[in-house]
C-alpha cells in the first residue's frame, strides 16, 4: 500500500551573483505502508515534476511513469551497448550517425517489447507482434533446428513461445543454462536470421496475390 502527498514548494535557481528566480515544481511523495516485506526498506519516492499536478489520478501517472524507469534503462541499454551497439557506430557524418542511431532506436524498442511482452502475455498469439511472414519464417527455421523430442506444428505459437524460439535460433539455451528468460541479444540474433526467409514468404505471398488477379 502506498501513502501518497503532494507538495508545491517554489524552487530557487542560484547563479554566481545568488538566488535569481523560482521556479515552480511539484513535488509527489509515495510511502510504503504496510506491506513491506519482512527484512526490506519499504519504497520512500519524492520525485520532482514540472508535470501539473491536480488530482490523485495525476500523482498516480507520476509515480507510474517513475516505476517504468527499469525498462527505458533496459531500453537504453539494448540500443546503446547491448544488441544493438550503436555506440560503435563509425560512420563519419553527423547526419548519418544520427539516422543509423535512429534506426537502431526502433529495433531496440521492438526486441525490449518482444521480450517485455513474451514475459508479462504470454498466452497471447504470436500474432500481436511477429507478421505472418515472420511466424513462417520462424517456424521453417525452428524445425530446421529442433530437438529431436520436439514436434513443432503449423499451429500459431503464443507470442511467449515464438520468442523463446527466436532466442533459441539465436543461441538462446534454456532457462537453467541461461539462468532467466530469452535476453535482447539472443532475441536480436532470432530476428536476424528469420529475416531472411520472412522475405520469401512475403515474395511468396505478394506472388500469389498478384496471379489471382
Amino acid at each position: 500500500m502506498l501513502s501518497v502527498r503532494v507538495a508545491e514548494p517554489h524552487v530557487w535557481l542560484y547563479s554566481q551573483k545568488g538566488p535569481s528566480s523560482a521556479a515552480k515544481m511539484t513535488l509527489v511523495e509515495a510511502r510504503e505502508t504496510r506491506t513491506t516485506p519482512r527484512g526490506e526498506e519499504p519504497i520512500n519516492w519524492r520525485l520532482w515534476t514540472n508535470y501539473p499536478v491536480n488530482s490523485f489520478e495525476d500523482a498516480k501517472l507520476v509515480i507510474e511513469n517513475y516505476a517504468k524507469r527499469w525498462r527505458i534503462e533496459d531500453f537504453h541499454k539494448t540500443w546503446k551497448t547491448g544488441a544493438c551497439n550503436v555506440e560503435t557506430c563509425q560512420l563519419r557524418s553527423a547526419q548519418a550517425v544520427t539516422k543509423w542511431a535512429t534506426l537502431m532506436a526502433s529495433v531496440a524498442a521492438r526486441i525490449e517489447r518482444l521480450k517485455h511482452r513474451s514475459r508479462t502475455e504470454k498466452d497471447v498469439p504470436a500474432s500481436v507482434e511477429l507478421s505472418l511472414a515472420e511466424i513462417q519464417s520462424l517456424i521453417f527455421f525452428k524445425r530446421k533446428y529442433k530437438k529431436q523430442t520436439e514436434r513443432i506444428t503449423d499451429d500459431m505459437p503464443t507470442l511467449s513461445q515464438a520468442v523463446t524460439w527466436l532466442a533459441e535460433i539465436g543461441g538462446y539455451m534454456g532457462a537453467k543454462v541461461a539462468g532467466g528468460p530469452p535476453g535482447s541479444i539472443t532475441i536480436r540474433r532470432g530476428l536476424e536470421h528469420i529475416r531472411p526467409g520472412a522475405m520469401i514468404f512475403e515474395s511468396l505471398a505478394l506472388e500469389k496475390r498478384q496471379k489471382k488477379r
